[in-house]
């Protein structure tokens, strides 16, 4: 405990008042030997030796099949991630995205249209696999995406549009 605590004045009334009583009294003599007879009872060193012991499941021969299972996945991923930053980093979608925070309005508008485009093409595929197509949902992301990109292509047309000029508005 450090010096500063130890020299305080409530330290030294708390050890005066509790710490030094509790010491010399019969109640810690008493629980001490409570306690005693607790750890060389039979209870208690059955749960002991039953926390103590080491797990079945670790000779499973499933588990050291799932292990090894994993480690090969595991493997597998690390090689993956590797080879995928690898290709990632020299292509011209990672300066893209990259050099979003130094883009303009219109890299931005385009950047959302890619990135809209892409999740109506994963939620197509996603439906596809479920036999759940909304033909209503793809058409209309895939519209909002065709807006996108053709307002990023002309700012002209994007700035008088009857929509930003709500949103200026507010």
């Amino acid at each position: 405990m450090p010096l500063f605590i130890k020299e305080s004045f409530i330290y030294k009334l708390f050890e005066k008042l509790l710490i030094i009583p509790y010491n010399n009294s019969l109640l810690k003599k008493n629980l001490q030997k409570i306690t005693d007879c607790f750890k060389n009872s039979f209870l208690y060193k059955r749960v002991e030796k039953y926390l103590d012991k080491k797990p079945y499941f670790l000779n499973s021969m499933y588990y050291k099949l799932i292990r090894k299972l994993v480690s090969k996945i595991d493997k597998l991923m690390d090689f993956l991630h590797k080879t995928i930053k690898k290709c990632l980093l020299g292509s011209s979608t990672f300066f893209e995205l990259r050099s979003v925070k130094y883009s303009t309005k219109e890299k931005n508008l385009l950047l959302i249209s890619t990135l809209v485009s892409a999740f109506n093409l994963a939620y197509t595929i996603t439906n596809v696999f479920l036999d759940k197509t909304n033909y209503y949902a793809t058409s209309g992301l895939l519209l909002i995406s065709i807006i996108l990109f053709l307002f990023s292509k002309n700012t002209n047309c994007f700035k008088n549009s009857f929509i930003y000029k709500i949103f200026k508005s507010w």
